[in-house]
């Protein structure tokens, strides 16, 4: 009698210990699917284009079961022993697997933000995924039968695309939710009714935004989206629960995800002015041609022009012929010109620029009023000089001083991860621009690298290069490649395999003491250079890859 308990015991724990760590497995599963879904914006076609590139298939816990299978076959299943055996090891199998997808997930550098939506896409992915197990054994009869073991073996593959369908089957409540929350967006925008200046553009936004906010709260109470919110949900979210009775000024960055996408955040946030800071090769990889990026960032201001607002366009940054490719009435845009502009230009000028250990000088003439705005913002690179340029002229039409536009700048804080210096008195300057990466930005990173070195410190140069850059991606890596080449002393390349044409770029042209180190990932090479890096060196971080382009997924 006790032995047939004890059995019974063990063979209950079994069972207990192989339902539990199945669905764990499957919950930890999903959340490793979802950090890299969510990364993708829920983006169905370019999460399956990532999942096959990675062949991010699952092989630990697979091979595992299909091993279990075989050894299955050795034993007689009336033996005790045996059912123990095989149930203990599978549920260790499972264990496992959960493991290695929690480590995903910890070693994540942009976590998980378990948002409702997400939440509601995980429970979703729960329940479809007991019933395909249900579904499995109804068809096979058990999940130990031959056709059970092999549909179970595909179901472990695909706990993306039952994720997916959690999406797809959900798309009903979230159109009903966004429409929820777009409503009551628009009515406290309607109470409140603040001057909106909208920022739309390759790069350069979010530190337009940062500048223009920190003049405008000079005057009145100011909100801004923050950090780099730019979707539509986003800036729903940032209305229903930051916008206040005061303020008077709300700035807003404008994403281009797809065709259409802007002229959908200006219906939702009108805008009283728009600014174009730049169009360029980011996301060429998203929209396919140049032509259709302009178009997208140009909806903004077809918008203004409709409505008789005007457009503020930074523009030796729209590529040729772009200008008058857009269906945009010219009065109602305010060019933006470079040193470099002929004769006739009207708008504004930067007709000086400087770039010293303090931050940026910036000499801007306006056409209309003959006048040359001093300014001075402790902010570096000489493209910052654009968005200080960009957001003067923005705040002048927005009816601010030119005192206090010139007042503002200098008290202006540097903007985080975007070429921001950080120098030490016991360690290393560093340079943080860590945020994203573009050719023009990354350029005038190196210029900043140079700017900061001392005699005898080393340049340290870490960087994964620059994504969504399309057919251009060789061609641009390779001419940076050669800057960074001529500008540090050490570079630390992360996922070079990726950016083959930059390492050939910097050892083109890195002198002969220069060291050039591979990583496979920027964790590896931030230690190096904890290691290395000394108290009179400066360090550059240029760019920092999201987890998709660089955590090579290994289930």
């Amino acid at each position: 009698m006790v032995i047939e308990n004890l059995a019974l015991g063990l063979t209950l724990l079994g069972s207990l210990l192989l339902v539990a760590s199945l669905g764990y497995f499957f919950h930890l599963r999903g959340k490793a699917m979802l950090l890299f879904f969510q990364q993708e914006e829920y983006d169905a076609q370019r999460i399956t284009g990532w999942w096959w590139r990675n062949r991010a298939f699952d092989r630990t816990t697979s091979l595992a079961v299909l091993f279990i299978y075989l050894i299955e076959l050795g034993f007689d299943f009336r033996s005790l022993a045996a059912v123990l055996m095989v149930s203990y090891a599978a549920a260790f199998a499972f264990y496992a697997g959960a493991v290695r997808s929690r480590a995903v997930l910890t070693r994540a550098k942009k976590k998980l933000v378990m948002t409702d939506r997400a939440r509601r896409i995980h429970l979703m992915y729960l329940v479809l995924a007991v019933a395909a197990i249900a579904g499995i054994v109804m068809i096979s009869g058990s999940l130990g039968s031959p056709v059970g073991k092999v549909l179970f073996l595909l179901l472990l593959q695909a706990p993306l695309f039952v994720m997916l369908l959690a999406n797809a089957l959900l798309a009903p409540i979230e159109a009903r939710v966004r429409a929820l929350f777009l409503d009551e967006a628009r009515q406290k925008l309607h109470q409140v009714s603040p001057k909106i200046a909208a920022i739309a553009g390759s790069y350069g936004k979010t530190s337009t935004k940062h500048i223009l906010a920190h003049i405008l709260s000079a005057v009145e109470p100011t909100l801004a989206t923050p950090g780099s919110v730019n979707t539509e949900m986003g800036i729903t979210r940032i209305i229903r629960q930051d916008l206040e009775p005061r303020h008077r000024f709300f700035v807003v960055e404008m994403g281009a995800y797809g065709p259409g996408a802007i002229r959908r955040l200006c219906a939702l946030t009108p805008p009283d002015l728009g600014i174009l800071t730049a169009i360029g090769l980011a996301h060429l990889e998203r929209f396919g041609s140049q032509e259709k990026v302009v178009e997208a960032k140009f909806e903004l201001a077809e918008v203004m022009s409709q409505k008789g607002g005007r457009t503020i366009v930074n523009a030796p940054r729209i590529p040729a012929g772009g200008l008058e490719a857009v269906m945009v009435d010219e009065d109602s845009l305010i060019l933006l010109h470079h040193e470099e502009a002929a004769d006739g230009w009207s708008g504004a000028r930067i007709a000086k620029r400087q770039v010293t250990r303090t931050g940026i000088q910036v000499d801007l003439e306006i056409a209309a009023s003959g006048t040359t705005l001093n300014l001075e913002a402790p902010l570096y690179g000489s493209h910052q000089a654009e968005n200080v340029a960009l957001a003067a002229l923005a705040a002048l039409q927005l009816g601010i001083s030119e005192a206090i536009i010139k007042a503002s700048l200098k008290t202006l804080p540097q903007i985080r991860h975007r070429l921001e210096v950080l120098p030490s008195k016991d360690g290393p300057t560093v340079i943080d621009d860590a945020y994203n990466s573009n050719p023009s930005g990354f350029a005038a990173a190196l210029q900043v690298l140079d700017l900061f070195a001392e005699p005898d410190g080393k340049r340290y140069l870490i960087t994964p290069g620059m994504v969504e850059l399309g057919p251009e991606h060789d061609r641009q890596h390779l001419e940076l490649g050669r800057l960074a080449g001529k500008s540090t002393d050490v570079a630390l390349v992360v996922t070079a395999e990726r950016i083959p044409t930059f390492v050939e770029g910097i050892k083109e042209t890195m002198g002969p003491e220069a060291e050039l180190h591979a990583f496979a990932t920027q964790g590896k090479a931030e230690a190096h250079l904890k290691a290395a890096a000394g108290a009179h060196d400066v360090i550059l971080f240029e760019n920092n890859l999201p987890d998709l382009f660089e955590q090579r997924l290994r289930l």
